[in-house]
């Protein structure tokens, strides 16, 4: 008895997929899939100006021929209706021959073509189901005969197929977004400014650091020892032309005293020089011009 009730259990809570809707005695005649398109599934006899809207979803449809002229659709139709009923599908529409709509209903049919599906027009039945729930499913079953055997075509409707989107990786709160770095820049372009540098006002004398541009500039040399630079000071218009000069020097000095001290890099490698006022990069007349004038810059003058 309990392994009655267990059969039982398992055929009506199958999902379509599980159902063998092939007639008895049929041959496949053809099949179509895909996961996410439409199709018409009739609610109602079509009448003039009857319009029906696609069902959207993951769509099969299949063909069946059955070697059998003396069926009538009705024979055709039923056993497939009956499991299907059984699988908790209930019946939304039927309809028959011209009580159908006739001609129009049958080319309002989403349908495999010949030879996979014959329809005579005066001799074809139709059959809407449907089941609710979690696994939602439309199925609509068209049985049709010829002189030589039976048709019925099966079409279901589930739940779309869709691909997973594409998304973008999470970004960490503590990562940056990648930089150009220093020495990308020096070689790009045969010249760079050391932007982090830390001077005291009117001053030559280089901040304590540590300074990541220098360590950057430091480290690329020692890769390189055929590379030779040149660091080139630069002050702002504010004062005379001979001090701005002499600034500029002592302050590209300063940074060259770094490199070959601290850092270690070769003393024929660095030369050091002033411009003084004589190269700004922006206007003279303002703070923020001003302040990006007064800066070192480190230019490629070989590289062996």
């Amino acid at each position: 008895m309990r392994r009655v009730l267990l059969f039982l259990l398992l055929v009506t809570a199958s999902p379509l997929a599980a159902l063998d809707l092939a007639p008895p005695g049929s041959t496949e005649l053809g099949r179509d899939e895909s996961p996410a398109t439409s199709v018409r599934l009739p609610r109602e006899p079509w009448r003039a100006g009857t319009t029906y809207s696609g069902t959207e979803g993951a769509i099969e449809r299949v063909s069946y021929g059955i070697p059998n002229p003396a069926l009538t659709t009705l024979q055709l139709i039923t056993p497939v209706r009956e499991k299907l009923v059984a699988a908790g599908y209930r019946q939304v529409f039927t309809c028959a021959n011209a009580a159908c709509g006739g001609f129009d209903f049958r080319f309002q049919l989403d349908l495999l073509p010949a030879p996979a599906m014959h329809v005579d027009l005066g001799d074809f039945r139709y059959a809407l189901l449907e089941r609710a729930g979690d696994d939602p499913r439309l199925v609509s079953l068209v049985a049709s005969t010829s002189a030589s055997s039976g048709f019925l075509h099966v079409t279901t409707v589930s739940d779309s197929i869709l691909p997973d989107p594409v998304t973008d990786p999470p970004i960490s709160e503590t990562s940056e977004a990648p930089r150009a770095t220093l020495v990308t820049a020096l070689l790009a372009s045969g010249h760079t400014v050391l932007t982090d540098l830390d001077f005291a006002v009117g001053s030559a004398n280089l901040g304590p650091g540590p300074f990541s541009s220098l360590a950057e500039l430091s480290s690329w040399l020692a890769d390189n020892p055929g590379a030779r630079i040149v660091l080139v000071g630069h002050t702002d218009a504010v004062g005379s032309l001979d001090a701005n000069e002499a600034l500029s020097r002592e302050r590209a000095r300063s940074v060259l005293d770094r490199l070959t001290g601290q850092l270690g890099v070769a003393a024929e490698q660095v030369q050091a020089e002033g411009a003084g006022a004589l190269s700004p990069v922006a206007s003279n007349l303002t703070d923020e011009g001003r302040a990006a004038n007064r800066r070192v810059e480190v230019v490629l003058l070989t590289l062996e």
